[in-house]
């Protein structure tokens, strides 16, 4: 709390708290993070059942459970693309479009890899943070491709996975697929399946070595915003979040 206060008092940098990230979006962000932890350790504890010793129906409950995950994964997408276009200013489409000012997405990242690597200060030397109320629009190059793109992809080779290996929805049918044509569509699957794994992984690393580095350079008190939805914002982030606000209304 007197950290909070002690950065409020200082005009230069913190201006005021208000409220950023709405309640279904913070509730998304967490279960879809336990839903990932989940997903992967029990993928770990399948593809690596030999290593353990697992007998085959135990293995075989994993990978059920690893399927039955995934349908919840699937559905925390779609409520996640909801939010993108009918949630709250901050959860928004826009607020995860990196452009602005007119400038293309080439300048803009040039422009916020610039500002991030030598942030401006204030009188006393310390770095000012951005000007952005929500998303960080340097973090905004990862999050595009990975709501729009790796995410969704996942999921989709995830629930062929299930179809082909269980008979499970949305396809069925693949269960019953003549032998070569089995084995084929299951390796394509299976493998873009695990190759998309490591690319979540590498973009869960670059999010925890940014916030980490975000919050060192800027003492900021971005990872608890994420928990009680409000963020301590300089003056211009603050100017910022009323025209963003008042469009929505």
């Amino acid at each position: 709390m007197n950290d909070r206060i002690s950065r409020l008092d200082d005009p230069e940098r913190y201006n005021v708290q208000l409220p950023v990230w709405e309640g279904r979006l913070r509730l998304w962000h967490w279960t879809n993070l336990l839903v990932i932890v989940l997903l992967i350790l029990s993928y770990l504890v399948f593809d690596n059942h030999k290593l353990l010793g697992l007998p085959k129906p135990q293995t075989i409950f994993f990978q059920k459970t690893h399927v039955i995950l995934g349908y919840a994964f699937v559905l925390l997408i779609l409520a996640r693309l909801h939010l993108a276009f009918h949630g709250s200013a901050f959860s928004r489409w826009n607020d995860l479009d990196p452009r602005h000012e007119g400038k293309g997405l080439v300048q803009v990242l040039r422009e916020e890899v610039a500002h991030h690597i030598k942030p401006p200060t204030d009188s006393a030397g310390i770095p000012i943070p951005d000007p952005d109320p929500g998303h960080n629009r340097l973090g905004r190059y990862m999050y595009l491709p990975l709501l729009f793109l790796i995410l969704p992809l996942q999921a989709i080779t995830g629930v062929l996975w299930a179809s082909l290996k269980f008979g499970w929805l949305p396809l069925p049918f693949l269960h019953t697929l003549s032998r070569p044509a089995f084995s084929t569509t299951k390796w394509i699957v299976s493998n873009i399946h695990g190759a998309i794994l490591y690319v979540i992984l590498g973009f869960i690393a670059l999010h925890l070595l940014g916030l980490i580095k975000y919050e060192l350079t800027f003492a900021s008190d971005l990872f608890s915003s994420m928990v009680h939805g409000k963020k301590i914002l300089t003056r211009k982030a603050a100017e910022n979040y009323r025209k963003i606000t008042e469009k929505i209304r």
